[in-house]
């Protein structure tokens, strides 16, 4: 069970219970260390238990962890993490007798497996809202921002809707079902919102929220453990947005914690996370110098870097490649399309991909390098958008036959199209309803609401919000990933793994997705399961998956490092551990499970990995740094090779098999 939810705490926190009764002190101890590391921490009542009973363990005091053990598991079974944890796990009560058993010979399965339904047969989207309890705004009132997020821990998702002239209001969904959440928690936003995000941006496992005022000025708001919102922005320093219209929180700088970015302004704007509760304005955000209408992040040529793709209508569109020391770089212009930008990968071919929006927009492929030509497999269908204006795009698998589908919407009403294998794309918007075709439609967005392995719609008219049913999409089987970071450890990885490149492959069909939230989901056609499931999280470690189950939770690995270096260096007061490094060295080793049956592989040369390390956390000493295991360091703690000084740059050379530098502080 513990490795089918590894992060489930409700399933380690029994297996410590039983252990602790068998007077297995050692095994209870592990399990224990590993929920002090699960996102998000006990509550502060619960912590000095668990704690307690840790230290009690160590010495071999049962009895002592005994009590302190009840204590903790009493305070913990009634918070929504632990409850959430609780409902994920598949009980079986009651007898076996009379349940019904089911059996497959392997030929009945291999023909099973080969079965697939038509493209859209039987698939249409419900239009549920009045059944499904979402509030009337009255008077024909239009939504302004919608957002979700699972902010009390609980396992279901909670909507949050905006509207003129300053309303703001949190809804819990439960299985397409919705309910005034707005009595438990109240959100301070005086100005309304016009854009709204959830992210953890303090790395503790509650979703924060970050709000665009219809006043213009940023909010952000610190989620106390599900009971309440703190209004932190003054203390965080990003109440300037200078006229942006969306935020994206993403790990640009791999460090560990997301980043702010503002697009929509007059110049797009980088805030870096602190990671102190405080963010600080980058400076020409970083290379990324222009204003933006839209802006989607991924790692385009695949060097394990988060790169950053900005659409204007002012300027010019460009693709701003992340090389960790300069900052990003942009590439040639060849990307034209000034609206609103969705990434992913259509063709399964391992690259990410890009559409556009606009009138000079369209599909545009990657060639796994970061390099953009225009697909006009589909220009026959695509280019009559060119005359509309469209206000959102998502790539949506709606189907679940394993291949990204296309949903655009805007003044003009809402439009999907199918994508037929990676060949082309084809009109698909006979599936929904009539009236939404023709619509004005404002905020959009995407998600499995209803929690029946198909994904729902979610958007905003002139009255009111609506919700799409997607019925019969879940014909085909899907699977949901959710990444689950340490809170300690590596400290390299933020909660949820936003920025992380996922793939799976299921039989001969193979898909690769960027994290952008809580969960990420995937088709997987005529399959019943994934053969395997890989991450590479945003520090770079690889963590791959046999089997995987179709909701499954992946629990960052604890990595026991061998051959590969540390990184230490000096704070001024003692030497602090930074991260290991290496990663991109591997010297031959399968990297890639890549789409067509093509294996991708480690260089078998030296690679270039650049560690970006906080000013704090590196201070001016005779000793730079310390690198431990296979590497030969210039200068060590025990082996300074000369002064070290802040004004010139930080380098090593020949560490194992990778050349590392730093940039200067």
């Amino acid at each position: 069970m513990l490795e089918r939810s590894p992060a489930n705490l409700a399933v380690r926190l029994k297996l410590a219970d039983v252990l602790l009764t068998l007077g297995e002190s050692d095994s209870t101890l592990r399990y224990l260390e590993d929920v002090r590391q699960l996102r998000p921490e006990p509550p502060r009542e619960a912590k000095p238990h668990l704690d307690a009973a840790i230290a009690a363990l160590r010495v071999r005091r049962l009895t002592a962890a005994r009590t302190e053990l009840d204590r903790f598991l009493r305070l913990m079974e009634v918070t929504a993490p632990y409850q959430a944890a609780l409902a994920k796990v598949d009980w079986t009560e009651g007898p076996l007798v009379g349940r019904p058993v089911l059996a497959f010979n392997p030929a009945s399965l291999i023909t099973m497996r080969g079965i697939a339904p038509a493209a859209n047969a039987g698939i249409h989207f419900t239009d549920v809202t009045g059944e499904s309890g979402l509030p009337d705004l009255g008077g024909g009132a239009a939504p302004t921002a919608l957002a979700l997020g699972d902010y009390d821990n609980d396992g279901e998702d909670n909507l949050l809707i905006a509207w003129p002239p300053s309303n703001v209001r949190l809804y819990t969904l439960r299985k397409g079902f919705v309910a005034d959440a707005g009595e438990r928690v109240t959100l301070p936003l005086p100005a309304g919102a016009m854009s709204a995000t959830f992210a953890d941006y303090d790395d503790d496992g509650w979703l924060d929220l970050f709000v665009i005022g219809t006043d213009g000025r940023g909010y952000l708001l610190h989620n106390r453990e599900g009971r309440q919102f703190e209004d932190v922005t003054t203390a965080a320093h990003v109440r300037d947005v200078d006229g942006a219209r969306r935020a994206l929180f993403v790990d640009l700088d791999h460090d560990g914690d997301l980043d702010l970015l503002l697009v929509g302004g007059n110049s797009l704007a980088v805030y870096r996370n602190n990671l102190d509760g405080t963010f600080t304005l980058a400076p020409n955000a970083d290379g990324i110098v222009q204003g933006g209408t839209d802006a989607a992040f991924g790692d385009v040529d695949d060097d394990g870097r988060t790169d950053v793709f900005v659409t204007s209508q002012v300027g010019r569109d460009g693709l701003f490649l992340n090389d960790a020391v300069r900052g990003f770089t942009r590439t040639a212009d060849t990307i034209r399309g000034s609206g609103p930008v969705a990434i992913g990968d259509y063709d399964n071919d391992g690259a990410l991909d890009l559409f556009v929006g606009g009138s000079e927009g369209g599909l545009w492929h990657n060639d796994g390098s970061g390099k953009f030509t225009r697909d006009t497999r589909s220009a026959a269908v695509l280019d009559r958008l060119r005359s509309a204006a469209v206000g959102s795009v998502a790539f949506v698998d709606y189907d679940n036959d394993g291949w990204l589908d296309l949903l655009i919407a805007g003044p003009q009403g809402m439009r999907l199209f199918h994508n037929d294998g990676g060949k082309r794309f084809e009109d698909a918007s006979f599936v929904l309803p009539h009236e939404v075709q023709h619509d004005s439609i404002g905020p959009l967005l995407v998600a499995d609401l209803d929690g029946d392995g198909d994904q729902d719609i979610l958007f905003g008219d002139r009255h009111g919000v609506h919700l799409l049913r997607n019925d019969g999409g879940n014909a085909h089987l899907g699977m949901q990933v959710q990444l689950t970071a340490l809170r300690t450890g590596s400290g390299k990885n933020n909660t949820f793994g936003i920025g992380s490149r996922l793939e799976v492959r299921a039989g001969e069909l193979y898909q690769t997705r960027v994290v952008t939230s809580r969960v990420t989901p995937f088709g997987l056609g005529s399959h019943f399961k994934a053969d395997v499931l890989r991450v590479q999280w945003t520090n770079g470690v690889p963590q791959t998956i046999y089997f995987p189950g179709t909701d499954q939770d992946v629990l960052e690995r604890q990595q026991l490092k061998g051959s590969c270096a540390f990184l230490y260096t000096w704070d001024g007061k003692q030497f602090r551990f930074i991260t290991d490094i290496m990663w991109r060295s591997a010297l031959g080793m399968p990297v890639g499970i890549m789409g067509k049956g093509a294996a991708a592989y480690a260089p078998a040369g030296a690679s270039r990995e650049y560690v970006r390390i906080p000013g704090e956390a590196l201070q001016a000493r005779r000793h730079l740094a310390r690198m431990d295991c296979d590497c030969s360091p210039r200068s060590t703690p025990d082996r300074p090779s000369r002064p070290w000084t802040a004004t010139e740059p930080m380098c090593w050379t020949t560490c194992g098999s990778t050349t590392i530098a730093t940039s200067r502080i």
